[in-house]
């Protein structure tokens, strides 16, 4: 990896020392090959974070390397292997990108969303039962009102005799699989238990790591903006699943690239917590050892990664698409 100290000929000393945090953390995301956003700076808000960028972009030091729902930027002298998001106006079906955008997806830090969990409690239902709710004739469940835990982030929650499921939508604002994401995921689950606890005034709720998780939706944005050409193609990999790369059109308009599969991991949260806190250490790490960082084998990313470099190089010019294995 080409990496620079030199930036614009400033010096970081010269910097306060609000502007000096973003540099030099941002240099770090930079050299391990990484642009940075807000969401690297959780104890700040999204306003003083980009009260601080617009500050540093003034004074030279901040790229940007794309702008959408979510910007992202490096610091000026970093070489992270990404340029600011281009535009290409031929057809996903003519192919000559095909390789091109599917690799650059494949690269960017999954994320997940469309998660799905249980657990146990009896209580619960009788006490939505007592303040009237009425439960679905076919199969019992009483359907509470959405519950927002953030800017496009909300639970689905239906309650049943014996089980609580909770569908937690965010497919604009998908949670990061990494260390960051780990706690902004076990932060939205026990914000959400609180709730139930307090309003329906129910004890028998377990402790939300011991929540299962049954189903969530594992993805890579790319950063390719194209041409507004819709497609879809899926491939099955290795292990019996498949993976979809379809055109995504994004809040900011654009479309990009997304590749998804479908996880059913079955797994308690806190084995969900810990594979994602290990893919965060994976990815912070220089030598980006993934052999032993999935016990559970959640994800299988060696077999996700070789499917998805497979599926970018199988192109059949006499059908205008790709192979469906």
């Amino acid at each position: 990896m080409n990496v620079t100290d030199q930036c614009n000929e400033l010096r970081i000393e010269d910097l306060p020392p609000k502007l000096q945090e973003i540099v030099i953390h941002g240099r770090k995301k930079n050299r391990l090959g990484q642009d940075f956003c807000f969401r690297d700076f959780p104890y700040l808000s999204h306003g003083a974070f980009r009260q601080r960028i617009h500050r540093l972009r003034n004074l030279g030091w901040i790229v940007p390397t794309s702008s959408g729902w979510i910007s992202f930027y490096k610091i000026k002298g970093e070489y992270t292997g990404r340029t600011r998001r281009t535009v290409t106006n031929e057809g996903m079906v003519v192919g000559t990108n095909m390789q091109e955008i599917i690799n650059e997806a494949s690269k960017q830090i999954p994320t997940i969303h469309d998660i799905k969990i249980k657990f146990p409690s009896k209580q619960l239902y009788k006490n939505v039962i007592k303040i009237g709710m009425t439960p679905n004739s076919s199969n019992k469940g009483v359907f509470l009102k959405k519950y927002a835990l953030g800017q496009d982030i909300s639970a689905k929650i239906a309650v049943y005799p014996e089980t609580v499921t909770v569908n937690l939508s965010c497919t604009w604002n998908p949670i990061i699989y990494d260390i960051r994401g780990a706690q902004e995921f076990l932060g939205h689950m026990e914000t959400l238990r609180a709730f139930l606890f307090h309003n329906y005034k129910t004890d028998d709720i377990p402790n939300s790591l011991d929540w299962t998780v049954t189903h969530y939706h594992l993805n890579q944005d790319g950063q390719i903006e194209f041409s507004d050409e819709s497609f879809h193609r899926t491939i099955s990999d290795m292990v019996g699943g498949f993976i979809r790369a379809y055109a995504k059109r994004f809040p900011d308009k654009s479309y990009r690239m997304r590749l998804e599969r479908i996880i059913t991991p079955q797994c308690s949260l806190k084995k969900q917590i810990e594979d994602m806190q290990n893919v965060g250490n994976y990815l912070e790490s220089e030598k980006r050892d993934i052999s032993n960082i999935m016990p559970g084998e959640i994800l299988s990313l060696n077999q996700f990664a070789k499917t998805v470099t497979k599926m970018s190089s199988m192109y059949n010019p006499s059908q205008g698409s790709l192979y469906s294995l």
